[in-house]
């Protein structure tokens, strides 16, 4: 009699997935919030477009890590004009102040991790309309929605009616609220895949170019950008882009057999949450970008040209499939973040691929 234990290898996928917080972004007024698969969240002010803005940010559990800034200026307004923020910050038109012991200050930032201050900060601006600056009257964050961001903040992190609440706090300890969920661990395949032979490469642009359906592929076949790519040692990585926007190209991707007659299968990206304003796990490969080296598939959509709001997504093929790693998505164009930026809606831990299956006697 003898044990097979290949199903121990699955199990810690299989327990994580059952364990991961829903992923969220919404907007409340002035507010917009982004929680991921951990319970960490962010909540920034908008729009950013007017060059002020305030980001406030706090992990689940006791660990928190809280972080808030106020920021005049960004990569694409580059550096503005005017004095110092913390000499120049009006709250509700009236002089705003500002005990920066705690607090890192440079003319046109201002940033803190320390708890307290964070604290009263936020009881300080909590009943108030708007912070705004002395010398550009437009420049203005404005608090309507405030309040309902750091509440939800506080309910995906269960912090309600908790001493460590914002909003809604109340006698329960700090050391009551729940932990963080176990972070979804992703694996590389063992090695890198043989590379793809001059003549493995012309056969499969060839067979790309000219055998994928056309009723799948709306560009017409000298217009189509093909790119093949190793994915195992018998199996290629065929991506055709086969629609064409104003700043995007849609592909198809294909597990395609390396020599031939080859036999192409379709490769769909499902997604381990519904991503806000969708009803639908699929996720198109836009912009799509594949390192065979490390197994990394990157997708890149810009909801316009600026490059400032849309969806980026890094899967990792484990050798059998491509698995979701990271999921950013900024929904606000308002020329506050680049993609760099984007808030995320989903981490994870990359790690070596387990050890094959073991199987014991007794």
């Amino acid at each position: 009699m003898f044990y097979c234990m290949k199903w121990l290898s699955l199990a810690p996928l299989f327990f994580t997935s059952l364990l991961y917080a829903q992923p969220l972004q919404k907007t409340f007024d002035s507010w917009q919030i982004t929680c991921n698969n951990l319970n960490s969240c962010e909540t920034r002010s908008l729009p950013g477009n007017n060059g002020l803005a305030m980001t406030i940010a706090r992990h689940a559990g006791q660990g928190d890590s809280p972080l808030l800034k106020i920021d005049y200026g960004n990569r694409y307004s580059g550096e503005l004009p005017g004095g110092a923020l913390q000499d120049n910050l009006l709250l509700d038109g009236q002089r705003m102040r500002l005990d920066l012991k705690h607090w890192q200050s440079t003319p046109h930032h201002l940033i803190t991790n320390h708890s307290i201050s964070i604290n009263e900060f936020i009881a300080q601006i909590m009943d108030a309309d708007s912070i705004q600056l002395v010398y550009r009257a437009d420049a203005s964050i404005r608090l309507k929605g405030l309040k309902a961001a750091l509440l939800l903040m506080d309910e995906v992190q269960g912090r309600v009616n908790s001493d460590s609440a914002w909003i809604r706090r109340g006698d329960r300890p700090a050391w009551d609220v729940p932990a963080a969920p176990a972070i979804p661990q992703v694996y590389q395949p063992e090695r890198p895949p043989q590379p793809l032979t001059p003549d493995e490469t012309r056969g499969l642009i060839d067979f790309g170019s000219l055998h994928i359906n056309s009723d799948s592929c709306s560009l017409d076949v000298q217009r189509r950008e093909v790119s093949v790519s190793p994915l195992t040692d018998d199996k290629a990585l065929l991506l055709v882009g086969c629609e064409m926007g104003a700043y995007n190209i849609i592909d198809l991707a294909f597990e395609v057999t390396r020599q031939p007659p080859y036999i192409p299968q379709h490769i769909a990206l499902t997604l381990p949450f519904v991503p806000p304003d969708s009803n639908e796990r699929k996720l198109e490969p836009i912009n799509a970008e594949y390192d065979a080296v490390s197994g990394e598939l990157l997708t890149f959509s810009k909801t316009r040209g600026l490059g400032d709001c849309g969806v980026a997504t890094r899967w990792q093929f484990n050798g059998r499939e491509f698995v979701l790693a990271e999921y950013a998505q900024e929904s606000t164009c308002d020329a506050w973040n680049s993609s760099d930026r984007w808030p995320t809606l989903w981490v994870s831990r990359v790690e070596n691929q387990p050890s094959g299956s073991v199987e014991l006697e007794p």
